[in-house]
């Protein structure tokens, strides 16, 4: 009889890092059994620039979550982020395939694996899509097995990483016990809790705006089309206000958690909003509309920078489906009225909902990325990289319950 499966999942964020234990019964059902939110140390932008700070930090969330499981926690699966992430679009092609038969699943497999870039030393591939297919060289197709064909083409995306980065996290985590099972892209586990398969389809862009760390991705046709990541986020915001306001950060952070707007209207713009003392300076009033400016403006500037990026990946415009925005900043208020307005497309603000067993919290944007690879690893656990089927979309697997229940049976 199958038993039940545990998961553990790592997002090391700017600002915090968070932890997630799920069990799996036997029946194929969900339970979040365990989470330790702490706030982070050591890490900027997706690198770890201080080890033993980042340990410290992960120490105390693995153990937080360890306090409700009541035991060793299972091998983890990690995101990653960061400038050290770039991706690449590739081709393969094989040919002398067999007229009189149809192109199997191995003939597939091979001319993805001919489609595998040689990367360089300092270089890991982390994930590989097959964007489209070519038969004979003119037919375009997005599934080739079963077709007939004396030539077959892919064009592939290529997720990239620097070694020594996914190193690291791999080191700073099993210091604390606990085994690395899987590594993926934080964009890539985002759009597993928060993307439908429609949008996937026609075509979506995501956009997780962190503390540190803004990761686009664009989907079309059901897989990963292009990923970027934006050196800006919330913490950026916070000290644009800091310096327009002539307080401290953690001021400013306050101030843009209870009072922040990214397109204020004019009527709530005369609010006043009384700003504390601070060495020695009085307290003193100010209105709403001069505290919101600078997080406008700079917000404004991220999402134009999406913008230029969508347009590096060959788009004019935004894609049928909309953008959809996950991540802290994603909370800001007025955020989705902006993006509409810039990008005159449908938008959505996205948290993980369809996951039985979390908190209120647990659903909101910041637990994307944790709540997201958490079912990468049940999605992805038994594929192989470069495989005929491997690494697709959620909405290509079925639906969650499907594809856990998939996952037991297998044990």
């Amino acid at each position: 009889m199958a038993k039940d499966v545990f998961y553990t999942a790592i997002d090391i964020g700017t600002s915090k890092i968070s932890t997630l234990v799920a069990r799996v019964g036997q029946e194929g059902e969900l339970k979040i059994v365990g989470a330790g939110y702490v706030p982070s140390q050591g890490v900027n932008r997706g690198r770890i620039v201080n080890m033993a700070e980042i340990q410290e930090a992960l120490q105390a969330s693995l153990s937080e979550a360890q306090k409700y499981l009541g035991g060793q926690l299972p091998p983890a699966f990690v995101g990653v982020t960061g400038d050290n992430i770039t991706c690449v679009n590739t081709t393969g092609t094989t040919q002398a395939l067999n007229p009189s038969g149809s192109i199997s699943a191995s003939d597939v497999n091979h001319v993805l694996e001919l489609s595998v870039p040689r990367p360089a030393e300092d270089k890991e591939i982390l994930h590989l899509y097959p964007r489209n297919f070519i038969i004979d060289g003119n037919q375009s197709v997005r599934d080739a097995i079963g077709l007939h064909a004396t030539k077959l083409e892919v064009e592939s995306h290529v997720v990239l990483s620097d070694k020594s980065s996914v190193e690291d996290i791999k080191r700073a985590v099993e210091s604390c016990g606990v085994p690395v099972r899987g590594v993926a892209l934080n964009a890539l586990a985002a759009s597993e809790a928060v993307l439908t398969e429609g949008e996937k389809e026609v075509g979506v862009v995501l956009i997780d705006i962190g503390a540190g760390i803004t990761d686009v991705a664009v989907f079309r046709n059901g897989n990963l089309w292009y990923n970027t990541c934006l050196p800006v986020g919330g913490r950026l915001v916070s000290r644009d206000l800091s310096i327009a306001l002539s307080i401290p950060f953690h001021y400013a952070e306050e101030l843009k958690l209870k009072w922040g707007h990214a397109m204020l209207g004019p009527k709530d713009g005369d609010e006043e909003i009384l700003m504390p003392s601070f060495q020695g300076r009085p307290k003193a009033m100010v209105k709403r509309s001069m505290a919101c400016r600078p997080i406008s403006e700079r917000l404004q500037e991220t999402l134009g920078l999406v913008m230029m990026k969508v347009q590096q990946a060959g788009m004019t415009r935004m894609p049928p489906g909309g953008v959809v925005i996950t991540g802290g900043t994603a909370e800001m208020a007025g955020i989705e009225q902006l993006a509409k307005f810039l990008y005159s497309c449908p938008v959505r603000i996205a948290g993980p909902t369809s996951v039985p067993g979390l908190s209120a919290d647990e659903k909101k944007p910041p637990y994307s990325v944790v709540v997201g690879l958490l079912l990468w690893g049940i999605n992805h656990l038994n594929e192989k990289k470069h495989k005929a089927g491997a690494e697709k979309s959620p909405g290509q697997q079925g639906s969650l319950f499907q594809r856990i229940k998939k996952v037991i049976e297998a044990k």
